[in-house]
């Protein structure tokens, strides 16, 4: 019983870590209170906690990804992978 629990809490500390191993974010990671959109809260918290960016740069990418309204919509979330995708295809992995 208690060797299934560890086994069990090791591979969900190990998917929680991958997240962060240079794979693409989901949507559902950053969107931290399920409420269908990014923050630009939870997208800086995401985005420094990770590692990849300062505070600084993930502002400004929140900045190119957020519509109007100040949130990143999942469509909008989309289409940035989507670019993410191609550039990562061209060399670069920032998203």
């Amino acid at each position: 019983m208690i060797r299934t629990t560890l086994i069990s809490a090791a591979a969900i500390a190990a998917a929680a870590l991958s997240a962060h191993a240079g794979e693409k974010p989901l949507f559902a990671d950053i969107d931290t209170n399920f409420d269908g959109v990014i923050t630009q809260d939870e997208f800086l918290a995401y985005a420094v906690e990770s590692g990849k960016h300062t505070a600084e740069e993930a502002a400004e990418k929140f900045e190119k990804m957020a519509g109007d309204d100040g949130v990143i919509t999942l469509e909008e979330w989309t289409e940035a992978m989507i670019k993410y995708d191609e550039r990562q295809a061209e060399g670069s992995s920032d998203y």
